[in-house]
């Protein structure tokens, strides 16, 4: 556990410098429509203080440097200048792509179809992003249980105490957002694990242990369908929205209810038989779709 200790370390006042910096020259997300319902503007600059923080674990594993950096930069410029969604989806794709064909050696046919994998994990996590600690509580689980389940052990901690120490200052009411930054670079963490593990029983596992954000992706598309809406468009009718309006709209409660439910995916892909896993998936996924009526639009 030393490597979370580290992380956290440098990544705690890494935050606190970067939310200065964020409220000095102006990067700052402000209050505006559905959306974006804080009160008041906050900075944006978590994820590079992220970043920063597993910089020095880099030349242990420096084949994460490019897909880390470069997803980095994408969601910078996305949150300073703004990108269309097909621009981000045919980098993400490209992305994808280049790491599962380069990097991993992967054939044309099984990089095509893990590229589309690496897309929906980075835009998974962007669509939880969008409530008080939601995204890097989730980050946080997944990392905890993957290196518990071996995947990169070393590093998953040390993502696992960068998010900690970001979450300091997320946990709600937010100091400091990670933007679309951050949430690239949790996405792009959890898709370079499932290239890293597709040709193996352990793909299962990693889409477990990360399937709270991977279910509410699949079934926002769906609900934004139904309604006529198109698919790519953000609506406030993701799994936490709906815990949000439950708990009386407490966003510490509906942290905590949503830790819960990424611990027990994470325990379902931890200790479960992998051939018990989808179906265990499939009947969890749909009580809780139908607990909290996600597939109804408001």
């Amino acid at each position: 556990m030393e490597e979370v200790l580290i992380a956290f370390c440098i990544s705690l006042p890494m935050n606190l410098l970067f939310r200065v910096i964020g409220v000095r020259f102006g990067f700052v997300d402000k209050p505006g429509g559905v959306l974006k319902p804080h009160e008041k503007p906050v900075p944006y600059l978590g994820g590079t203080a992220i970043l920063l923080s597993v910089f020095p674990w880099f030349l242990n594993y420096p084949h994460f440097f490019l897909p880390f950096v470069i997803m980095w930069a994408v969601g910078f410029v996305d949150d300073v200048r703004g990108l269309t969604p097909r621009i981000r989806l045919a980098i993400e794709l490209l992305g994808g792509f280049a790491i599962a064909y380069i990097i991993y050696g992967y054939s044309f046919i099984d990089s095509a179809i893990l590229a589309f994998i690496f897309g929906a994990a980075v835009n998974a996590y962007n669509m939880v992003d969008g409530l008080d600690g939601i995204c890097a509580g989730n980050a946080i689980v997944f990392a905890v249980f993957a290196s518990l389940a071996g995947f990169v052990p070393s590093f998953s901690l040390v993502f696992a105490g960068a998010f900690a120490g970001y979450l300091v200052l997320n946990y709600p009411p937010a100091k400091i957002f990670m933007g679309d930054q951050g949430s690239y670079l949790a996405g792009t963490f959890i898709g370079l694990l499932l290239i890293q593990s597709w040709d193996s029983q352990n793909f299962v596992r990693v889409v477990a242990l990360s399937w709270p954000v991977i279910l509410d992706l699949f079934i926002g598309f769906i609900r934004r369908s139904l309604a006529g809406k198109s698919p790519f468009k953000g609506d406030r009718d993701h799994y936490y929205d709906k815990i949000f309006v439950l708990t009386g709209k407490k966003k510490r409660a509906t942290f905590f209810v949503s830790v819960c439910i990424a611990l027990f995916y994470a325990f379902v892909g931890l200790l479960i038989p992998v051939k018990a896993i989808p179906p265990v998936l499939l009947v969890s996924s749909i009580v809780q779709v139908t607990l909290l009526k996600s597939l109804r639009s408001t």
